[in-house]
């Protein structure tokens, strides 16, 4: 069995390593436009300031660990238009071009920046970062800048503002609406941007109408107002790239991405799809929608390269949003819905927020009309993979919240002990 994945992010390595684990004999290899070793997305803006850095690697998706396990990488590798019907694909590298026959194919090919329709997005000094190599790209030339704006507050963009404040860059941050929001609720939105340092100038309500230059950037313009600049960094999200996909004449859904089935096979047979190139079915209102998150391409990896194999196995776990990272020493979790996502796919919810002075903490609880947990926030000074735990057992265990709260801080359980044990504490 010959299975090709076209993709190096974290669903086309896990869907090669799973379809490895589950096929000892098959012939497998990964084709990818990438010619730097799989890397870890959060905390790739250390290559902000370490351009050439080695420490955001994956070791266990390097190419020779791939290789140990008899799985072969085509790095710096494009695909040319193909024919499903023939099982065969044209791909140009290092050495020319080629055929590259399958009996199975795996769609990896990720999302492509979805930058704004605005003037001189084109110039020399806007960027995007989709890879380290972009970053890199940038950490470069940032000697030369002083002052960077950000345009966008999701993930990446607070990363990013993160490294280039620590780098003592003017660092300005566009931000719509408020941030992160449709991962955070209104109040935990407020929280975090309460937290985030001086140093860091936000322009909260704002949106950018053009970037400013004639033969390079100099500046953003604000409707009536002009922010000068040395660079503009877009991380304002990604769009499904479903070029080759509708070359091999995949169906392609309501919102842009690869139709699939739990299985992450395609209306095509013997093609399969993962990541931020598809549209995965929501498991709680089985609608579809774009979840461009590394983790959740990663899980729909094993799931595709299991089911690429004639692996029965189908996984529960394929479309819930798991994000962690500490930014500005503060943990932001997020964790399946937010009200926003949930109540734009016509679930109501209520929302139940605990608060933890002692630890800096604020949790966010969503909840449907019957009380199922269906997401969770969690803003704290630390121990916040802990919270998160909790509500992701909770989430996906359908756990009604009132019938399984969570775990009181530790303070106050100790607090509780004592009262139950000696008495009131006055």
């Amino acid at each position: 069995m010959k299975i090709v994945v076209v993709g190096y992010g974290p669903g086309g390595a896990a869907a090669a390593v799973a379809a490895r684990m589950f096929n000892s004999e098959a012939d497998i290899k990964i084709v990818t436009q990438e010619t730097l070793e799989s890397h870890r997305k959060p905390g790739a803006s250390l290559a902000l300031e370490i351009p050439d850095t080695n420490d955001l690697a994956i070791k266990d998706w390097s190419w020779d660990a791939l290789s140990k396990k008899r799985i072969e990488v085509l790095p710096g590798t494009t695909v040319t238009p193909a024919d499903s019907k023939l099982n065969s694909l044209q791909i140009t590298g290092p050495e020319g071009t080629s055929t590259l026959d399958y009996d199975r194919l795996i769609l990896a090919t990720g999302g492509i920046p979805n930058v704004p329709s605005i003037s001189g997005t084109d110039l020399p000094g806007v960027f995007t970062i989709q890879t380290m190599a972009d970053t890199s790209e940038i950490g470069k030339l940032l000697t030369g800048m002083n002052r960077v704006v950000i345009v966008g507050a999701g993930f990446s963009g607070l990363e990013t503002a993160e490294r280039l404040v620590s780098l003592r860059k003017d660092t300005h941050l566009i931000v719509r609406s408020r941030i992160m929001r449709r991962q955070l609720e209104e109040s935990m939105s407020t929280e975090l941007m309460s937290r985030l340092p001086s140093a860091l100038t936000v322009h909260q309500g704002e949106s950018p109408t053009s970037v400013i230059g004639d033969v390079k950037v100099v500046g953003l313009s604000l409707g009536d107002k002009k922010l000068d600049a040395d660079a503009v960094l877009f991380m304002t999200g990604v769009k499904p790239n479903v070029q080759l996909a509708k070359q091999l004449g995949v169906k392609i859904g309501s919102l842009g991405g690869i139709v699939i089935d739990e299985k992450m096979q395609t209306s095509e047979d013997g093609i399969y799809a993962v990541g931020d190139c598809v549209e995965v079915i929501d498991s709680f209102t089985n609608k579809p929608l774009l979840l461009p998150v590394g983790s959740v391409a990663a899980r729909a990896g094993r799931q595709a390269g299991v089911a690429a194999v004639g692996g029965k196995k189908i996984y529960e776990d394929t479309s819930k949003r798991l994000q962690y990272d500490r930014i500005f020493g503060t943990d932001i979790v997020c964790i399946g819905h937010s009200s926003t996502t949930a109540e734009d796919m016509g679930v109501k919810t209520s929302v139940q927020y605990i608060n933890d002075p002692s630890e800096f903490a604020n949790v966010a609880l969503v909840t449907d009309s019957k009380g199922q947990l269906i997401g969770g926030q969690v803003i704290t000074s630390r121990m916040g993979a802990r919270l998160g735990y909790e509500i992701l057992e909770r989430v996906e265990s359908g756990a009604i919240l009132q019938d399984k709260p969570l775990l009181k801080p530790r303070h106050e359980r100790l607090r509780d002990y004592l009262e139950t044990t000696y008495g009131p504490i006055t």
